[in-house]
């Protein structure tokens, strides 16, 4: 039964792009909607879960990636990773899909919470196994340097 309700019928190239374009949605536009949403699953990854909790992809339009940030430290600190950022994006979507960054200072959308967990002060690299394994991945020896800063700051 549940066979007569779905058409096995695959649909056409053509087709599909008709119906896209019915519902006004060129192929760039859907293409950059795809790279969008692919960075921002893959944000953390990309930066780290510190930088990535101040910080989002707002959009990508004409090979400009656009990155809100929640403080100026913040932007600081993404213009130092900007070179990992440009070759993680060239990855996870191909190269020339992101040429440049915009960062600016804004209101995240998924905002901080302002309210801290409480947790148990941890001496040394204890706890911050997430940090290392970005760092070990980091090939441009000054922002490797820089984090590893921020690493034993933090």
């Amino acid at each position: 039964m549940r066979d007569d309700l779905i058409s096995s019928k695959k649909i056409e190239t053509d087709e599909f792009k008709s119906v896209l374009n019915q519902l006004g949605i060129t192929e760039e536009s859907l293409q950059e909607k795809i790279s969008l949403n692919t960075l921002k699953n893959r944000w953390k990854e990309i930066v780290g879960p510190v930088f990535a909790s101040h910080s989002e992809v707002s959009s990508i339009q004409f090979g400009k990636l656009r990155i809100i940030v929640s403080h100026n430290a913040y932007k600081q600190e993404l213009l130092f990773l900007q070179n990992r950022i440009l070759r993680q994006a060239s990855l996870f979507l191909g190269k020339g899909v992101v040429r440049s960054l915009e960062i600016s200072i804004g209101k995240l959308t998924n905002s901080v919470s302002s309210k801290q967990p409480e947790t148990k002060e941890k001496k040394g690299l204890e706890g911050k196994e997430d940090l290392i394994a970005i760092l070990e991945k980091e090939t441009d020896p000054e922002v490797k340097k820089r984090y590893l800063e921020i690493l034993q700051y933090l």
